[in-house]
């Protein structure tokens, strides 16, 4: 492989004067030889600079008030999700008190399903997509099979041959032909493997019309797509914040649940879900905290919580409606950009049209994606790979500019030999 140019050069006219990216406001990756271009924000986000100041700022206070950091300082540990709660709610649309920031996504889903999946009569199946995320998936069969149910009793909503992609109208059918048997939809706002955002609002009120709740997993969405939850009447949905939403790896997830279910307690609880007029009285009787903050189980994770705070008031100094706007017009550039290397060797799968698709664009390389793969990453670039010939690409607009993108394309078409 020809040696590709030092990333100095890579410098284009269109990022000058752009608010966007601050990449000051984050640590990039680097290597032996230098900078490293990192397009994997749909995978992990980066650690935003302020995290460390945030995070010394409450292991100072552990270290010096011990367990009166629960109350003390400026920042006492009993409301240090308040702020956070906040701005993640501003971040996905929902109205005060249908948001918090609990656990890891798998266990909210869990937490959710055990709230919201309620089989009665006929109707015990589950309506998801396919493919689904293996997450997912496993946690769907697992709260059928202690119920004792099969897996027959998932229904899939299968992507089209043909595009790959998910139709409304397929889903229509699918409700027509089965909602009399069917207790709970669960689909994921932007699906992982093909980039294509979902038409959460026209889905919402589809399934509604049968009388039937939905819920979303807002993985790939949260912080990288616009959402209005409540106005769309979604009644619950989760989501990690290590993505797009740059909160570390393994960082606590986040929670919504519309606010036509707050009087619903029949759901799994813990002793920080009780109200805090009484949470630290340890009493026997449950006494539900207000909204969506009466499903947390346990106090919150301090230490991890720094990053998050620390992004989320990037995000919360720009807003969904600007970064969307950014992103969309990288993630144009970047499809331009790749529509121009005339090579058969791979194809788009995510949609075209801008209003359809988040940051991410996942290419298919027929039979040589590990191979691509290998080589990307020999040239300092960081995406990631989806067995067996996917490579998935994102440009966060915090951190990623044009000329990230151009590079991504030039190295790429080295790496394929086109001219």
């Amino acid at each position: 492989m020809s040696n590709i140019r030092p990333l100095k050069i890579w410098k284009l006219d269109l990022d000058e004067g752009e608010e966007l990216p601050i990449k000051e406001s984050f640590f990039l990756p680097r290597c032996d030889e230098g900078s490293v271009t990192y397009l994997c924000g749909h995978s992990l986000g980066l650690q935003p600079v302020k995290s460390r100041i945030y995070l010394e700022e409450q292991m100072n206070n552990w270290q010096v008030m011990a367990v009166e950091g629960h109350f003390k300082g400026n920042t006492p540990w009993i409301q240090y999700t308040d702020s956070i709660n906040e701005m993640m709610g501003s971040i996905v649309g929902a109205k005060e008190g249908e948001v918090v920031v609990m656990n890891s996504l798998t266990t909210n889903i869990h937490l959710l399903l055990a709230g919201f999946y309620k089989p009665r009569g006929r109707r015990t199946k589950i309506i998801v997509e396919r493919p689904s995320f293996s997450s997912d998936i496993y946690a769907i069969r697992s709260h059928l099979e202690v119920r004792g149910y099969g897996s027959d009793h998932i229904i899939f909503w299968e992507a089209r041959a043909d595009s790959g992609l998910f139709e409304l109208s397929d889903l229509q059918q699918l409700l027509e032909k089965y909602s009399a048997d069917t207790a709970l939809v669960f689909i994921p706002g932007l699906h992982y493997l093909n980039g294509q955002l979902l038409e959460i609002a026209n889905m919402t009120e589809l399934v509604h019309s049968f009388d039937i709740p939905i819920g979303f997993d807002l993985a790939h969405a949260a912080g990288n797509v616009e959402l209005y939850l409540h106005d769309w009447g979604v009644d619950f949905a989760c989501w990690c914040t290590y993505k797009y939403l740059n909160g570390g790896p393994g960082s606590i997830g986040g929670c919504f649940i519309h606010e036509k279910h707050h009087q619903m307690h029949h759901h799994f609880q813990g002793w920080w879900g009780n109200s805090m007029h009484n949470r630290f009285e340890m009493k026997p009787d449950f006494t539900p905290a207000r909204g969506t903050e009466g499903w947390i189980l346990s106090n919150p994770p301090i230490l991890s919580l720094p990053s998050l705070k620390a992004s989320l008031e990037l995000f919360n100094q720009f807003g969904m409606q600007r970064l969307r706007s950014k992103s969309q017009l990288l993630t144009g550039y970047l499809e331009h950009s790749l529509q121009e290397i005339s090579d058969d060797s791979f194809q788009i799968l995510t949609p075209s049209d801008a209003e359809r698709r988040g940051a991410m664009l996942c290419l298919q390389f027929t039979g040589k994606g590990e191979e691509v793969f290998a080589a990307i990453s020999r040239n300092h670039l960081t995406v990631d790979y989806r067995r067996p010939d996917i490579i998935r690409v994102a440009p966060h607009p915090l951190y990623n500019s044009y000329a990230d993108c151009f590079r991504f394309t030039q190295v790429l078409k080295e790496i394929l030999k086109v001219e």
